[in-house]
């Protein structure tokens, strides 16, 4: 009988430890996972920023330079105006057939590649 409650205490004591070890992986994943999440996040708004700000020095530089072309100040930053309506015009029209689609298929590949890389 004792021999039964020893193998019992031992079973008991080996579950215990394995969820404990369970735990602390589910606890490492998830520092992991935040931690990608927040590297990635940071990179991306870095890349986005420099190319905010490389679009916007730009466009002053094509506004100053087309303002001499023209040879009026507020011409040339109009023309660039002008220019970036136009591209939002034709962005909203060929969003829903082709950006988003594209959006969202590179999001599913990552998220699976991301997933491969695990295994």
């Amino acid at each position: 009988m004792e021999e039964k409650e020893l193998d019992a205490r031992e079973i008991i004591g080996k579950v215990k430890e394995y969820v404990d070890v369970r735990k602390e992986i589910a606890i490492l994943s998830a520092v992991e996972k935040g931690s990608q999440l927040f590297a990635n996040l940071a990179t991306d708004g870095l890349v986005l920023l420099f190319g905010v700000l490389g679009v916007l020095f730009g466009s002053l530089a094509a506004g100053f330079y087309l303002s001499e072309v023209v040879g009026n100040t507020y011409s040339g930053f109009l023309i660039v105006t002008g220019f970036y309506f136009l591209m939002a015009i034709v962005f909203y029209a060929v969003k829903d057939k082709y950006v988003e689609k594209h959006i969202i298929n590179a999001a599913i590949k990552k998220f699976f590649r991301e997933k491969k890389h695990e295994a």
